[in-house]
């Protein structure tokens, strides 16, 4: 066959493969578009009402901040390890559906028992299965467009859509079928969602060894080396360091806050008040998550970073203060302005920063982070909240105004 004609011959088929890996690509955006939705329906219907079931039980305001801490406690330990096997064998949807499925399981438990201690203990189980859902999550996201922010606002308002109407759907359902029942219909939503995630087509990788997964060889030259060892000291050095350390503290805040919002919010408002409030929060993070974005990628994640940060700190003053409720589905909306901003921020940051064969186990650490904020922040939330809400709502400006100070010093 002539040269010339090889050549043609070669470049149709190189052009073949590329409009098939983007077909692959589309088709698998969708499908983990369609099952996040599905997903984060059952989160908005389920996690709001999960401080107000534990009061009906007869928990005091600390044992409710308890929830928060068992939760996001075992998620802290075992997020990063989640997210070093999803990097080891290369596999992100089997995390992402097994995550999601125990979530699901533990959710229709929770509807099956009558103390406070046993919906302590489920949840505290939940955090340590559900934790292999995030960091397999996030880089497989990254993974699908090679413009961080742009690809993360999209599934962040995809999924704060899906919040959204599971905040609203989940009002209803206590309203007119029980507080139970919010329980065993997300566990229902789960499981289909894990469901529909193992239908991606991953591109196979090389299987690597997950022998000798805890004991770690500093100057061992080999893979294992390079991704248990040196990657974690790597991540928390420098700059890098500076931004996990500011998105504890801000997550302690946000801890302090969410952790007893919802019996607040039912005190003051109303139990029907609970999802709605989220619900706008959620609505507000679904319409801005893409176009905030995209305003990432083009001037930077660390000035959207600071940004919001600063509207954590309005956010939670505002909550302090306003009586009425329809100003507070103001402040609901606003609230759920910052939420976007941070998430996609701080994915953003991560994604442009770490090296693509740590992705993961970067994305695992900021997770490990936020999650490691919320086991301090519901303590102390918890512990003030017993005092006065207000005094809570308030003394969440001290580790916010540290972070902001700090994350003046990152690099752009």
């Amino acid at each position: 066959m002539p040269k010339r004609e090889r050549v043609v011959i070669q470049g149709k088929r190189e052009r073949t493969l590329k409009l098939k890996k983007l077909r692959v690509k589309r088709r698998n955006i969708l499908i983990l578009a369609i099952a996040m939705f599905i997903a984060n329906v059952a989160f908005g219907m389920a996690f709001p009402y999960l401080s107000v079931y534990m009061s009906l039980l007869g928990a005091s305001m600390f044992m409710v901040g308890l929830l928060s801490v068992a939760f996001n406690l075992t998620s802290t330990v075992f997020q990063y390890p989640f997210g070093w096997l999803s990097d080891s064998t290369g596999n992100r949807k089997a995390f992402i559906a097994f995550g999601a499925a125990s979530i699901g399981v533990f959710y229709t438990a929770i509807a099956f028992v009558n103390s406070a201690t046993g919906v302590l203990i489920l949840r505290t189980l939940q955090g340590v299965f559900g934790s292999a859902m995030t960091p397999a999550h996030s880089a497989l996201i990254s993974e699908l467009s090679t413009r961080a922010g742009s690809i993360f606002g999209l599934f962040n308002s995809i999924e704060n859509a899906g919040y959204m109407v599971g905040n609203f759907l989940g009002s209803f359902v206590v309203e007119y079928l029980g507080i139970k029942s919010v329980f065993v219909i997300a566990g229902f939503l789960l499981f289909l969602s894990a469901g529909l995630v193992l239908l991606i087509r991953e591109r196979p990788s090389g299987k690597r060894s997950i022998l000798g997964m805890i004991l770690v060889q500093e100057g061992r030259e080999s893979w294992r080396a390079t991704v248990k060892g040196s990657a974690f000291k790597e991540l928390m050095r420098g700059h890098l360091g500076l931004f996990y350390v500011t998105v504890f503290l801000v997550m302690i805040a946000s801890g302090q806050f969410y952790s007893v919002s919802s019996v607040y919010f039912k005190e003051t408002f109303g139990e029907w008040s609970v999802g709605v409030i989220f619900g706008v929060e959620s609505l507000a993070a679904a319409l801005t998550g893409y176009f905030l974005g995209r305003l990432i990628d083009r001037y930077g994640a660390k000035r959207f970073y600071l940004l919001a940060i600063a509207g954590y700190g309005l956010a939670f003053l505002l909550y302090a203060f306003v009586k009425n409720v329809w100003l507070v589905f103001g402040v609901a909306f606003l609230s759920g302005v910052k939420w976007i901003l941070t998430i996609n921020s701080t994915s953003a940051y991560v994604a442009q920063n770490v090296k693509v064969s740590e992705r993961a186990q970067g994305m695992g650490l900021l997770n490990a982070m936020m999650s490691l904020g919320w086991v301090v922040g519901p303590l102390i939330g918890g512990y003030l909240a017993g005092i006065s809400f207000t005094l809570n709502f308030l003394s969440t400006l001290v580790p916010l105004g540290l972070a902001f100070l700090l994350a003046l010093k990152l690099q752009e």
